[in-house]
């Protein structure tokens, strides 16, 4: 078997798949081409009204009745062929369809005329195709055997060793007789064809080089990325340990089990350790999406969204009562359906875009949360009517570390991470998320946001 695949390409997967699927666009390609042939003949004869032999209408009709044959027996076993990167694999099947294709071209050719016939110029594409496929030194020895079997044809016509088929309406003199224009159009033809198959080819092999080379930047990128996930992690990890032990230590000073302390000393505590609170929070975040990034698979099982909400909502409530906000579940287009998911992500998941709408309400806002389900996939709403978000930033909102400009001046506290998770999570479970503002509960003063979350029932 000749050894087609070149040496770079040997574990190069997807230099073989696009090879798979040209093989099966040139397949569609020849069931037009038997179309458009049938197409010519028939408008030759009926329509130009060339003169066409008996022998010359037969000929080209079963030339394309072959073509069709053999294009439907490619078709065919195509999808049973037992691919080997050693043996027979789809550049065998390339050359196959091509070398099939020229001999087909070859009759077609003869019978209009050879050298005659402005249809020899489609050896070019061919040869185009091939250099785009095949390597170099295969397409260039099938160039070779095409030029000679060629201007075998040629010759053999002019010494009257092989019929030649004259078509007075496009010629009325017999080229195919006239020495010099015989030899003037097959150098013509000889240069065109090697000079396309060099140039084709190189530029070819440096396009299939080139995106080998893409792929294994892509692939060091992937390994650095992990790296430099697994460090954060680390450094991460023990960042968090020092934070935790201080909260515990205020935690005992606060309660009073290392003494009594005095009210103002006691609500200072209280700030560190809502400040150690927001810090954990930012570093469960950080370790979350390192770990989301570098993990792919997670857990399926069968969860209830509406009560991962009421579960959220629950866990919210001092703040929701402290605000003095309203929140109103609106289920009406909605069924107790079961999804598939990660229920600790997915309650992530609404525990950021909710706790987000409870931070960013005014005193005595109010919060709405639909929910529907249709085509096979839940929709939810989080809607508020908090200080929104300017229009020209929502498309930056779901950047890591971004923060809305007027949570600036709002002196709100945050890390910018929440909403770069969330989108992360609903990317991994194939849903969408969107954000508008304002929302379509607010209002010129407090025009709010709305968080739109489209998550499919089932996960393949």
């Amino acid at each position: 078997m000749i050894k087609l695949i070149p040496d770079w390409a040997i574990n190069y997967d997807e230099y073989l798949d696009s090879i798979r699927n040209r093989n099966l666009w040139f397949i569609h390609i020849r069931y037009a081409a038997v179309l458009m042939l049938v197409a010519i003949i028939l408008i030759s004869i009926y329509v130009l009204k060339l003169d066409f032999t008996q022998i010359q209408i037969r000929a080209l009709l079963l030339v394309t009745l072959v073509i069709l044959l053999y294009n439907i027996l490619l078709h065919r076993t195509r999808s049973y062929l037992n691919w080997s990167k050693l043996k027979f694999n789809p550049l065998h099947f390339s050359l196959v369809q091509i070398v099939l294709d020229l001999i087909a071209l070859t009759f077609v050719v003869h019978f209009t005329g050879t050298i005659e016939t402005p249809l020899y110029m489609l050896y070019i594409f061919h040869m185009i195709i091939g250099s785009l496929i095949l390597p170099q030194r295969v397409i260039l020895s099938i160039a070779f055997i095409l030029v000679v079997s060629f201007t075998g044809v040629v010759l053999g016509e002019y010494y009257s060793v092989i019929p030649h088929y004259h078509i007075a309406e496009i010629h009325i003199a017999e080229f195919a007789q006239n020495f010099n224009f015989i030899i003037t159009s097959l150098c013509i033809f000889i240069f065109t064809i090697f000079t396309t198959v060099g140039i084709t080819s190189r530029i070819a092999k440096r396009l299939y080089r080139r995106e080998q080379e893409l792929k294994e930047s892509l692939e060091k990128i992937d390994e650095l990325e992990i790296t430099k996930q697994t460090y954060i992690m680390g450094v991460v990890h023990e960042i968090k340990s020092p934070i935790v032990a201080s909260q515990s230590i205020i935690e005992l000073i606060k309660n009073g089990y290392l003494g009594e302390i005095n009210k103002n000393v006691k609500n200072k505590l209280e700030r560190v350790i809502k400040r150690n609170e927001e810090a954990l929070n930012l570093i469960n975040n950080i370790l979350r999406i390192s770990k989301l990034k570098l993990i792919d698979e997670f857990s399926i099982e069968k969860i209830d969204i509406k009560k991962i909400i009421e579960k959220i909502i629950e866990q919210k409530s001092d703040s929701i009562r402290d605000s003095n906000l309203s929140i109103e579940i609106n289920a009406d287009g909605y069924e107790n359906v079961m999804i598939d998911g990660d229920k600790m992500l997915f309650e992530l998941i609404f525990s950021n875009v909710i706790g987000n709408a409870v931070k960013y309400s005014n005193k005595n806002g109010k919060i709405l949360i639909e929910l529907e389900n249709f085509e096979n996939k839940i929709k939810i709403e989080v809607s508020d009517n908090g200080i929104g978000i300017p229009q020209n930033e929502i498309k930056m909102i779901f950047r890591q570390f971004y923060r809305a400009s007027n949570l600036r001046t709002k002196k709100i506290d945050g890390s910018g991470l929440g909403l770069a998770l969330v989108k992360e999570i609903v990317n991994r479970f194939n849903g969408e998320i969107t954000i508008v503002s304002p929302a379509n509960i607010g209002d010129d003063k407090n025009p709010g946001t709305t968080v739109s979350i489209i998550l499919p029932i089932t996960q393949s």
